[in-house]
């Protein structure tokens, strides 16, 4: 899946532009900084 996840200094979720991409991760990557380094990944099936 690819998303735009965006937090608001309250932190709410909000996510964008939702699309299936495969079912399985092969990376993580920052929209604005191009890298995962400080990306952090999440099981959002327990939500």
């Amino acid at each position: 899946m690819r998303a735009f996840y965006h937090f608001t200094v309250g932190g709410e979720l909000e996510i964008e532009e939702p699309e299936v991409l495969s079912s399985t991760v092969e990376s993580v990557s920052c929209r604005w900084c191009g890298h995962g380094r400080a990306v952090e990944t999440f099981d959002d099936t327990l939500a």
